[in-house]
């Protein structure tokens, strides 16, 4: 199972960042893909919009949603992050985290079950 995350005005360049933290996680590396939508006939290339991150037994779901909680709290910006895997979805930011936090460990760990 896999979990896509987004992050809504963030850009490329957040997500790309996102990325690079989730892969420093021992459980995750190797696991998170950068992809973008295909390019337009007008456009050069497509820049990253999504985060692919392949979740299996051992509790990578977990360390997943607790990477994401400590990246957001680390953000200086109002980045909101958009979870989903398994048919289900949360929307995350600095504000709500605290109230979503148990949400997004619940569906993360759905992965773990597997």
């Amino acid at each position: 199972m896999d979990a896509r995350i987004q992050i809504e005005c963030g850009g490329g360049d957040e997500l790309a960042a996102l990325g690079e933290w989730l892969g420093d996680e021992g459980e995750l590396r190797g696991r998170v893909r950068l992809a973008g939508s295909p390019a337009g006939d007008t456009e050069l290339g497509a820049a990253p919009d999504v985060l692919t991150v392949a979740l299996s037994t051992g509790g990578a779901g977990t360390v997943l949603a607790s990477s994401l909680i400590t990246w957001l709290q680390t953000r200086r910006t109002t980045a909101k992050i958009t979870v989903e895997s398994a048919g289900r979805s949360v929307t995350l930011d600095i504000r709500t985290l605290g109230e979503v936090a148990p949400l997004l460990e619940r569906i993360l760990r759905a992965g773990d079950d597997d």
